[in-house]
């Protein structure tokens, strides 16, 4: 079975808690893929594993086709946890994480590349201030800037835009979209990280957002053993415009047939 992402009948317990079994997911390059579902159903489990900071149990991750063993420059990640250095500046953890990952450029190339993502997130004029100095919406922006200045093959984000303001949220969103069909306003990044699609793995909680950003939605089913309960196509075309997309007839199909899975179908608690 081939696929640049895979997930192989993933399984993983915490002693004798299984949270995930069985997970099975095939991601193609350059697609936008979304996990959602209930509080404790294992999205982020599933995320960790993909990003090499959790072994899986049973099963295989391949990217590329080769199994993944632990975190790697190949993998971008924004976790909820912000995760920057506290003792670093905003433009500090954006600048090192480039410099550790891309040798090869040059230092004023680094810096113009921090600059970049930096102004795309709104935080260059916060660039000078400590992890501890701005607030926790402003830092996940500023770790999302961080994810994207490495320019790396998989992008994976666990509900990075819920901790920010409903304009700085759609903002994001746009941008993240801009960058996943590589039009980069700025000649500069087109130049230096070319123009293929990013592959991206998002967990959110957000319907809204997942149809919008998303080629196809991951339902899953309610742990204890969670898994993938169904898979739902998206379908819209892009680019997309938000305003077109909310008023699309798929967009409100799609959006009652989710509620219906997270409600009814997957809406009850399971028993271990």
């Amino acid at each position: 079975m081939g696929g640049y992402l895979l997930l192989s009948e993933v399984s993983k317990r915490f002693g004798s808690y299984v949270a995930v079994e069985k997970f099975s997911l095939r991601v193609e390059q350059g697609e936008v893929v979304s996990l959602i579902g209930h509080s404790g159903c294992g999205k982020s489990t599933v995320l960790s594993m993909v990003a090499g900071l959790s072994r899986p149990t049973s099963g295989r991750i391949t990217l590329e086709g080769r199994e993944l063993d632990g975190p790697g420059p190949d993998r971008g990640v924004v976790f909820q946890n912000y995760s920057l250095l506290p003792w670093l500046t905003v433009y500090q953890n954006v600048y090192e994480a480039v410099d550790s990952v891309h040798r090869d450029l040059t230092a004023e190339d680094k810096a113009r590349v921090a600059e970049k993502f930096l102004r795309i997130v709104r935080m260059w004029e916060h660039r000078y201030k400590r992890p501890g100095e701005v607030s926790g919406g402003m830092k996940q922006r500023t770790a999302l800037a961080r994810a994207l200045a490495i320019n790396p093959k998989l992008l994976l984000l666990d509900e990075p835009f819920g901790a920010l303001d409903a304009l700085t949220r759609t903002t994001l969103q746009d941008q993240l979209l801009n960058i996943w069909n590589a039009a980069f306003e700025d000649a500069f990044l087109r130049a230096l990280w070319g123009e293929e699609q990013k592959t991206i793995l998002l967990v959110t909680h957000d319907i809204d957002e997942a149809i919008y950003l998303s080629d196809r939605i991951v339902v899953m089913t309610n742990g204890p053993r969670a898994t993938v309960g169904e898979v739902v196509e998206v379908g819209l075309e892009r680019p997309r415009d938000r305003k077109r997309v909310l008023e699309h007839r798929t967009y409100v199909e799609l959006k009652e047939y989710l509620l219906y899975l997270l409600t009814e179908k997957y809406g009850r608690q399971e028993v271990a």
